[in-house]
């Protein structure tokens, strides 16, 4: 009788980009503010004092800071659910969370609430 192979998990690649992120749970008013470490395709990992538990949704602002020539600034904005935190190896270094990206778009020249 034939070995089933075991499941394998391909991680997506991370690309450690490091730009501004806010974020906060839909419907909320207030934007909390962190700083990436890490993007991938499926999430993105970023630095923040305020730190949600895991499950919790939420709806993020990434502000690339690319500038193109005669092309009005962007954003992205997604929306995900945080799986997981981590604490900082490095003494003083605020904790990070792992998002996973549920959606996302592109938003050009227009300052989104």
């Amino acid at each position: 009788m034939a070995e089933e192979a075991p499941e394998v998990s391909i991680r997506a690649e991370r690309f450690p980009i490091h730009i501004p992120v806010r974020y906060r749970e839909p419907g909320g008013q207030v934007w909390f503010e962190g700083k990436t470490e890490n993007i991938s395709r499926s999430g993105v990992l970023f630095r923040t004092e305020s730190v949600l538990s895991p499950k919790t949704t939420i709806e993020m602002r990434l502000t690339p800071q690319v500038v193109i020539k005669d092309e009005a600034p962007c954003e992205i904005l997604c929306k995900g659910v945080v799986v997981r935190t981590e604490q900082s190896n490095i003494r003083g270094a605020p904790p990070a969370l792992a998002v996973a990206i549920q959606h996302y778009r592109l938003s050009r020249g227009r300052q989104v609430n």
